[in-house]
C-alpha cells in the first residue's frame, strides 16, 4: 500500500514538473539606461503552446496579452522603492473575410500602433517580443541601483463557468545596465 501511495505521489510530482516546464514565461529580459531613460526588451515564451489559444484567435475572439513592467530601487532587507510602472497591452482579432489579423499595441491604455498580418507566425512573434525604447525616465538616479521586473497576464477564462480564472507568468527581474563604452 505504501509503495502504491509513493508511486502515485512521484507520478503526480513528475507530471506537475513537466507541465510547469511548458508554462508561459518571460525570457531574455534586459534593461538598459542611456541619458536618464531606461529601455526594456523581453520575450514571452510558450504563449501559444495551448491549442485553445490558437483556436480562439483563429475563430475571431479577441486575444490579448497584458505585460506589467515595473522599475524600482532594490533595497535589501527593506521595502523596495517603486519608481514607475507601465502596462503594455497587445490585442489581436482575426477578420475571417480578409483573412488578416489586426494587432493593436497599447501602452498605458493609449494606442501606440495598429498593424495587420496575414501570417500567424509573424503575428505570434510580434505579440510575444517586446522592445520598448525609453520606457522609463529615471532622471539623475544611478542605474546600477535600479531593477526592472515584468510579468504577463495571458488570458481570462472561467473555471466551472462561473469562477474567473487568469493565466499569468511569474515575475522576472533584472538589474538596469548601462552600455559599455568601446575601449580604444
Amino acid at each position: 500500500m505504501r509503495l502504491l501511495a509513493l508511486s502515485l505521489c512521484f507520478l503526480l510530482t513528475a507530471t506537475a514538473a513537466a507541465a510547469r516546464s511548458h508554462d508561459p514565461r518571460i525570457e531574455q529580459l534586459t534593461a538598459t539606461a542611456v541619458n536618464g531613460k531606461v529601455s526594456v526588451h523581453f520575450t514571452l515564451s510558450h504563449a501559444f503552446e495551448s491549442e485553445q489559444v490558437i483556436q480562439g484567435l483563429q475563430s475571431g475572439v479577441p486575444t490579448s496579452f497584458t505585460y506589467v513592467v515595473e522599475i524600482f530601487r532594490d533595497r535589501p532587507n527593506w521595502f523596495d522603492d517603486g519608481i514607475s510602472r507601465s502596462r503594455i497591452e497587445v490585442i489581436t482579432t482575426y477578420n475571417s473575410l480578409t483573412r488578416e489579423y489586426l494587432l493593436n499595441y497599447r501602452r498605458d491604455r493609449k494606442l501606440v500602433r495598429s498593424e495587420t498580418f496575414s501570417d500567424l507566425a509573424t503575428l505570434q512573434q510580434r505579440m510575444t517580443s517586446i522592445d520598448e525604447r525609453e520606457l522609463f525616465d529615471i532622471g539623475k538616479r544611478r542605474p546600477y541601483k535600479l531593477k526592472v521586473r515584468v510579468k504577463a497576464d495571458l488570458s481570462h477564462s472561467w473555471l466551472l463557468y462561473f469562477i474567473p480564472w487568469e493565466t499569468s507568468t511569474r515575475w522576472q527581474e533584472t538589474r538596469v545596465a548601462t552600455p559599455q563604452e568601446p575601449k580604444p
